[in-house]
């Protein structure tokens, strides 16, 4: 019941994303959908509705608009909970490093 769950679906809309929120809704957490249309089928099930809609016309289906959304809604959390986030990014930071998560240690500096 304190959860959240944001579900993120465009088309041809995912019917897993469609039934997780479902779910979630069912058993009492906040859904908040990100979609691209208020008749997507995610919205039935949603208590708050982000739209990101993209009407350029192209042959492959742009996800710059719901990436920027996403992106913003990210950067309104670390500013409202910044020690948290802090704390949560120092510990994940040496989890990473453990686990060679990322290649930057990798990189041969005498090569150019």
């Amino acid at each position: 019941k304190e959860d959240v769950m944001i579900g993120i679906s465009f088309p041809r809309y995912s019917a897993m994303a469609v039934d997780a929120m479902s779910f979630a809704h069912d058993r009492g957490a906040e859904v908040i959908a990100i979609t691209d249309s208020m008749v997507a089928p995610v919205v039935k099930d949603a208590d708050e509705v982000l739209l990101a809609r993209s009407d350029i016309a192209s042959v492959v289906d742009t996800l710059v608009a719901p990436l920027s959304l996403i992106n913003a809604l990210l950067v309104a959390i670390v500013i409202e909970r910044k020690e948290d986030i802090k704390n949560t990014f120092i510990d994940l930071e040496e989890v990473w490093r453990e686990q060679n998560v990322y290649a930057g240690n990798r990189i041969d500096s005498t090569r150019t």
